[in-house]
């Protein structure tokens, strides 16, 4: 009872709580349900292994100069769309960005689309440069 009394005289406090619950709820469905996978910069190494994967930068062309992976195709985030038509759909497809964040958007767009084999790198550029794995200027 005490409990109860306390949430309501706390409805910032309870308010935030229930955001956080859902949002955690939210997390959990979307991972078990999304149908590409996300990889770390190990995976994206392996990945590459295969001779026939598409590597997609969806950044600016500005934030490529600090750099950007080998042998990938420049695919803005906002120009995605329009140029899907143009992509092999039985290739395996790796997606980065500068943070992962984008990655994981255009992943999910790629895959709803019936890519099969996509993938995001989490933590985008970022984590590549931070695993001091090589990079084109």
């Amino acid at each position: 009872m005490e409990f109860i009394q306390f949430l309501q005289g706390e409805l910032l406090l309870t308010g935030t709580l229930f955001a956080l619950i859902i949002l955690l709820i939210v997390n959990i469905y979307s991972e078990k349900y999304r149908k590409y996978q996300v990889v770390d910069t190990n995976g994206a190494v392996s990945l590459m292994d295969d001779d026939e994967l598409i590597i997609i930068d969806v950044r600016e062309e500005k934030e490529r100069k600090a750099g950007f992976l080998s042998n990938d195709l420049n695919i803005p985030m906002g120009q995605v769309k329009a140029k899907m038509d143009s992509l092999d759909k039985s290739k395996n497809i790796l997606v980065y960005c500068k943070s992962g964040t984008r990655s994981d958007r255009i992943a999910d767009i790629l895959s709803k689309n019936d890519f099969q084999k996509v993938s995001s790198l989490k933590g985008g550029f970022n984590a590549w440069l931070k695993a001091d794995l090589p990079i084109q200027r």
